[in-house]
């Protein structure tokens, strides 16, 4: 009798079960029937809900969500403002003498002082009259005063590693996977993450563009015009929000400007570690003193990227124009060569011939082959145009390899194919434009947080093994295909008669001569 209670009862539990199913599905039916206004309205104006948005966190949510993995791992991580600015504690204290044993010229300024601190070292590279961040007490903060947001924890006598997410605010996926690999870590760690507490020091910059990658949908156009003034909380862009960038349309940019004109800052290109060239944006300042304080063994720098495909470079394919950001290409599609497209591209820079090259070309490996066994699609080694001497992953470029400081990192597919073109600057008087792709595919952000993660969480483990067993062998690392060749469209609200039907190659390089960067000091690195 008790078996046929207990039997009545379970078949009652999956009637109810079922019926509550079916009433919440035809909710969730009526729900997405009727979308809530804010979510209609960006429908009309952009052609598809942003769903892609519904994936990210605020500012607000940012700092919620650090602070709540604070509170969860009891104390085995810090959370906080990355620059200790006094009355707001931060994690990293620039308030200290500047290592004068570093080959850094610390006279730019004009400083007298015998022993500058890191603060007044980054903050005097801006002489008086230019533009960028001049006031000590807005290091750490961004140009709408938002602070740069940090996680630190492991081991503080392990080996150092700086992980940044975000510099680009329109290339979120890597803010989100931190997210959750630091929440992983909050909780009881598994052998393997033991071993990443136990045998490094890592510090998280999460989303060093806090105001470029801000986003209201409800109230703001998600797809500003070249001149357009953003406002706070109305920017989903590359650049930092600085309505004083480069100087003026008429006349030439500030000397080595890079970002939009009347809009921002590229962060990525203002790393000039040897302060002998001005940091303009404050984030790029905080940036640089948290480095020269932390002193990290290595830095991730993650990105997002536009499609791109295992094309090799063919460097007669290539054709003059003032377009900055496009890679050259060889035209393999246009031959009936197939070509893969690549979710993920790896870079790893070091100087020469040394331990740090090994391990960062090793670390590369160990993402790309964890990569590519767990996700459908494909890996591949970095290349980019070198936009600057600034650029974190630039080889041997005034990036932070003068420090011995190795760097590697990647980009993955999170960007929209759907990109426009924006001044960035004007060049003995002739303009020169970037691209500025914007909202992220709403298809492919999801799968790049989970490749971010798992790209994340195998460097951190490959880092941690390191300590243990240092690789004193070269690794394979140039065998692995070059993600070179772009694959864009070019719509005609943005590109003219330059437009294109669907997604092409499009062999584009720059007529001012900057150099092309293959990552990881490969065979195939050329030489201009």
């Amino acid at each position: 009798m008790f078996y046929k209670i207990s039997s009545i009862l379970s078949i009652a539990r999956c009637t109810l079960f079922l019926v509550f199913s079916v009433l919440a599905l035809s909710c969730c039916a009526a729900g997405y029937s009727h979308p809530p206004p804010a979510i209609a309205e960006h429908t009309r104006a952009f052609g598809q809900p942003p769903y892609a948005l519904q994936q990210l966190s605020t500012y607000r949510q940012l700092q919620r969500q650090l602070a709540s993995i604070g509170r969860t791992s009891r104390g085995r991580i810090v959370v906080g403002p990355l620059i200790n600015n006094g009355s707001e504690q931060g994690l990293i204290d620039i308030d200290i003498p500047l290592d004068m044993a570093l080959d850094i010229n610390t006279e730019v300024c004009g400083s007298e002082s015998p022993e500058p601190s890191i603060r007044d070292a980054v903050i005097c590279t801006v002489a008086a009259g230019q533009a960028g961040n001049r006031e000590p007490d807005n290091i750490g903060y961004s140009t709408q005063g938002r602070a740069l947001l940090a996680a630190r924890l492991g081991n503080p006598e392990g080996s150092r590693v700086l992980i940044i997410t975000q510099q680009h605010g329109n290339e979120p996926a890597a803010t989100e996977a931190v997210l959750k690999v630091l929440r992983r870590l909050s909780r009881v760690p598994l052998s393997h993450e033991t071993d990443i507490l136990a045998r490094l020091d890592i510090l998280v910059i999460a989303r060093a563009n806090p105001d470029g990658g801000e986003f209201d949908p409800r109230r703001c156009s998600m797809d500003p015009g070249v001149g357009t003034i953003l406002e706070s909380d109305c920017a989903f862009i590359r650049q930092n929000v600085d309505p004083l960038a480069g100087g003026s349309f008429a006349a030439n940019s500030d000397l080595d400007f890079a970002g939009v004109v009347g809009r921002g800052y590229d962060l990525n290109r203002y790393h000039h570690v040897d302060l002998d060239k001005p940091i303009r944006p404050a984030e790029s300042q905080a940036m640089v003193a948290a480095v020269l304080a932390f002193r990290p063994d290595v830095i991730l720098d993650l990105h997002g990227d536009l499609s791109k495909t295992d094309c090799q470079l063919d460097f007669s394919s290539i054709v003059p124009g003032q377009v900055l950001g496009l890679l050259p290409t060889a035209q393999c599609l246009q031959s009936g060569q197939k070509a893969d497209q690549r979710l993920l591209s790896v870079f790893a820079n070091a100087t020469v011939d040394t331990p740090e090259e090994r391990l960062v070309q090793h670390l590369g490996v160990s993402v790309m082959q964890a990569t590519a066994k767990k996700f459908k699609g494909s890996v591949g080694r970095f290349s980019q145009l070198q936009l600057g001497a600034g650029v974190v992953n630039g080889d041997g470029s005034g990036g932070y390899t003068g420090l011995g400081i190795a760097s590697a990192g990647w980009e993955t597919l999170s960007i929209s194919k759907d990109i426009r073109a924006d001044v960035v600057a004007v060049v003995a008087g002739e303009v020169v434009v970037s691209v500025n792709p914007g909202l992220p595919d709403p298809r492919l952000l999801r799968q790049q947080i989970r490749i971010n993660r798992e790209a994340l969480m195998t460097a951190l483990s490959s880092l941690a093994e390191f300590t243990e067993n240092v690789p004193d062998t070269a690794s394979d690392f140039c065998g692995y295909p070059l993600a070179s060749g772009l694959l864009v469209e070019l719509q005609p609200k943005y590109w003219a008669e330059a437009a294109t039907a669907g997604q092409v190659l499009v062999p584009i390089a720059p007529a001012i001569g900057l150099p092309l960067l293959i990552s990881g000091n490969c065979p195939d690195n050329p030489s201009f």
